[in-house]
């Protein structure tokens, strides 16, 4: 038996074109979500990026401002270490008021003081290589300087002077005490004896600072 065909010769391919449109349609859906969804993985790896570097930035700044503190200390060590070097050329910090007392204490009610004045001596270091460096070396011994006093002043007589210098060799702080020069001053009609007195004074060995306190504290 044959078929009777009713549909037109066009039909079928009105419907194969619907097909393939339809086809490319979600074709073209399917392209646009994932073009979608790339682009949404692509602004989330810039956030990320964007984060990563904000992060970087705030420890680039840290990293700054603890450059410029390691900068303050450093700057700060430089001037102690400078500071060292003053101390070590100019002795040890001295109150000058307790030396001053202190003289002021052993000194005879009519003597006066002209001028004071004082210079830095460097220790001197044993040669290297002996004996005697090092001993140093082993006892870590530092050459320390010390201050060297110089008095110039008037005593009524050679008895005042006598008794100053005896007082003041008696003072364990105050070492090589030495009478430079006396000799006869005339000043408005009155005889006197002017003197240049050196000394060196070392405050530090323990018994001398103990020694040094106690005649501060018998003076008060």
């Amino acid at each position: 038996m044959r078929e009777v065909e009713f549909l037109p010769d066009w039909y079928p391919k009105v419907r194969q074109r619907k097909r393939v449109v339809a086809l490319q349609a979600w074709m073209t859906l399917i392209l646009i979500c994932g073009l979608g969804l790339w682009m949404l993985l692509v602004q989330r790896n810039v956030y990320a990026r964007q984060q990563e570097l904000a992060l970087l930035s705030k420890d680039l700044q840290t990293s700054e401002v603890d450059l410029q503190r390691l900068e303050d200390l450093l700057q700060l060590q430089r001037q102690l270490g400078q500071q060292d070097q003053i101390f070590v050329k100019i002795g040890r910090p001295i109150e000058m008021t307790r030396v001053m007392s202190t003289l002021q204490t052993i000194m005879p009610q009519d003597m006066a003081l002209l001028n004071l004045s004082l210079d830095t001596e460097e220790a001197v270091k044993p040669p290297a290589g002996t004996f005697a460096a090092r001993m140093a070396e082993k006892e870590n011994k530092a050459g320390e300087s010390k201050l060297r006093f110089r008095l110039h002043g008037v005593a009524p007589t050679d008895v005042d002077l006598g008794e100053f210098l005896a007082k003041l060799t008696s003072k364990p702080f105050f070492k090589n005490v030495e009478l430079m020069y006396s000799r006869e001053r005339v000043d408005t009609g009155h005889v006197m004896r002017e003197f240049e007195v050196s000394f060196l004074l070392d405050i530090t060995a323990p018994a001398a600072k103990s020694a040094y306190a106690s005649t501060h504290a018998g003076g008060h």
